[in-house]
């Protein structure tokens, strides 16, 4: 994997929790209580004090995308209406504490919001059935590679996620095989064969859990076998490359979208481009998106 921010390797290797529900904000935030010159309503005690002190900085120079003429700290102090403020600090504190600097946290979240200005048009309708809700509004698209470990490390909490909000996300799987990868190719063949059979996400699933299979297209049978499908006619489609274009086509797309690297989730065409695919992470930019689908761009009190 080629991380599209140096600063957020320690998102990028996981931060991954269980799923939980996503509560959706009030209509309105009561008036903050006292604090000890922290930030209402968002937790910072995770935080050291240099880097608690960087999100209090950060705070009172930053203005919130709700539109109002305050920086983030006024907004949360003053401004009950906004709900954004809190995501915004929140997701602010989450850089932080993976390490990025005054400079890193600027690049950073510039790169966030500017994203929900860039949408992908992504091919969807050859690569379903979605895991999840097929009538959910918001539609995650995964690139992604069997063999790649960090795709590997993705996969069982996304999964989980998705299955938590069925109601609210759908999941199109879509293959980006890394070549310099042993197997990649074939395992990203096996699972297009395997779709054209009704059996992706048994498949889907069984390769990333036995990753070694891709080495081997005996193992690769086996897993056909086991998902229910015929092995012998996989191994025909993997001689033949049956399904070698519609692969290439996806990998296509993916670099016409901006990929680089795997694994790249997009959320209605806006590519997450902080690679932060834990609960709360996906739970912020999922509320996130909800507002500007709402609104057609942010809020504005």
């Amino acid at each position: 994997m080629t991380s599209r921010l140096p600063l957020l390797a320690a998102l990028a290797a996981g931060l991954l929790a269980a799923p939980g529900a996503i509560a959706d904000p009030p209509a309105a935030r009561p008036a903050p209580a006292a604090d000890a010159g922290g930030l209402p309503g968002v937790d910072l005690s995770s935080l050291s004090p240099e880097q608690r002190k960087l999100v209090l900085a950060w705070a009172k120079e930053a203005f919130c995308y709700c539109g109002c003429p305050h920086t983030v700290d006024q907004c949360l102090r003053t401004h009950a209406r906004c709900h954004h403020a809190a995501r915004m600090a929140t997701l602010a504190a989450r850089l932080v504490k993976s390490g990025a600097g005054k400079a890193e946290l600027a690049k950073a979240l510039d790169a966030y919001y500017d994203s929900f200005e860039k949408r992908a048009k992504l091919d969807v309708a050859q690569f379903g059935p979605p895991r999840g809700g097929p009538a959910a509004p918001m539609t995650l698209v995964e690139f992604s590679d069997f063999t790649c470990p960090y795709c590997q490390r993705v996969h069982a909490p996304l999964a989980a996620y998705v299955a938590a909000r069925a109601d609210r996300v759908k999941l199109f799987y879509k293959p980006f095989p890394i070549e310099s990868h042993p197997g990649a190719l074939d395992a990203a063949q096996a699972a297009e064969w395997a779709r054209s059979k009704g059996i992706f996400w048994a498949m889907h699933d069984a390769l990333f859990e036995h990753p070694e299979a891709a080495h081997d297209v005996a193992d690769l049978a086996d897993l056909a076998r086991d998902a229910g499908g015929d092995p012998a006619d996989l191994r025909t489609a993997l001689e033949e490359k049956t399904f070698l274009e519609k692969v290439r086509g996806s990998q296509s797309e993916a670099r016409q979208a901006g990929i680089r690297g795997t694994p790249t989730l997009f959320l209605n065409g806006r590519m997450l481009v902080l690679s932060d695919f834990s609960e709360e992470g996906l739970d912020l930019t999922l509320q996130d998106e909800a507002e500007w689908q709402r609104h057609g761009g942010w809020e504005r009190d």
